[in-house]
């Protein structure tokens, strides 16, 4: 079967289409045609193997898995020992990001736990836009956020895959949304569900201090120095990936501190792939409460440019493909 293979650390570049050999199910595994997938975050963030330290995790001179690729869709071919909740022709979804990736071929073998009935109403394509931004924008507002009806929150990076997922779940658990995006992106945000939108490059930080309950910073392009004031006094603030290794650590080990300090919270959100959490999203779905933003489709081939272009930002939603 074909992949998106990489065996060395490195740019874009280091990205190659394979023919390798087709996986089979283990136990408690099902064997899936990939009909659909999308480009994600940690498809770009782990290709240099940079900072050092995350290679003892992904593999100390060369990747571990060299197969790319977290979101996917497809139906169910083959099933493993023990797997009784999906049965051959189930079209499903999920996301590979904590199994090792490998979305980026023809045929993937997953943990049924993780996976979901894609939502009837959706195609493949728009299904694999789902897993890995949606869930993790679930968990974020959700879950460490705590938004409640009537809260008010400011989401920074609206328009990207976990944004545009953000913004429609805010209104969906009733908050009143100040999006952060743009200018080209501004019609996007308030048709998802924002009550109002700020472009980055003109907000006035100091006209908008204590005015949110939350704030969910994705891809972490504001220093929290910067953000913190605009926290009511006891606010949330979630940092979901970013872009400064620095500000990331700065979070992970100071948070809590800072948390006690001052009586709001920050935390760093390390998202999990969850079947429970992709069912619930797929309801969501077929209710009409969320919608996958699609960027573009591009040939499979193509993956290893369009990593290249997720990786220079300013995507609007998800870059789709199938092999």
């Amino acid at each position: 079967m074909k992949a998106v293979v990489q065996k060395r650390y490195g740019d874009y570049k280091a990205l190659t289409i394979d023919d390798i050999e087709k996986p089979k199910p283990g136990k408690g595994e099902v064997l899936v045609k990939v009909q659909g997938v999308s480009l994600n975050a940690p498809d770009w963030r782990l290709l240099e193997g940079k900072p050092f330290i995350i290679r003892f995790s992904s593999g100390l001179m060369k990747p571990k898995h060299p197969v790319k690729g977290g979101d996917f869709s497809g139906t169910v071919v083959e099933t493993g020992e023990g797997v009784s909740n999906f049965q051959v022709g189930d079209k499903v979804f999920g996301d590979l990001a904590d199994s090792g990736f490998g979305a980026f071929s023809e045929f993937v073998s997953a943990k049924a736990s993780i996976l979901s009935k894609k939502p009837s109403n959706l195609s493949f394509l728009e299904s694999a836009a789902l897993p890995l931004a949606s869930v993790t924008a679930l968990q974020g507002i959700r879950n460490a956020g705590r938004l409640k009806a009537g809260e008010k929150g400011l989401i920074l990076g609206a328009s990207g895959g976990v944004g545009t997922y953000a913004v429609q779940l805010s209104k969906y658990f009733g908050g009143e949304i100040t999006a952060v995006t743009s200018k080209r992106n501004e019609n996007q945000a308030l048709s998802l569900g924002a009550k109002e939108v700020l472009d980055y490059k003109t907000m006035e930080f100091k006209k908008l201090e204590g005015s949110f309950d939350l704030i969910l910073a994705i891809n972490g392009h504001y220093p929290v120095k910067l953000v913190k004031d605009l926290l009511k006094p006891q606010g949330r603030f979630v940092l979901i990936g970013s872009s400064s290794t620095k500000e990331l650590l700065k979070m992970s080990i100071f948070g809590s501190l800072l948390s006690q300090k001052e009586g709001k919270s920050y935390q760093v959100l390390m998202a999990k792939p969850s079947g429970k959490d992709l069912a619930f999203i797929a309801k969501l779905a077929e209710e009409g409460a969320i919608t996958p933003i699609l960027a573009k489709e591009i040939p499979f081939e193509k993956i290893p440019e369009g990593i290249k272009e997720l990786s220079e930002g300013h995507v609007s939603g998800k870059i789709v493909s199938k092999p």
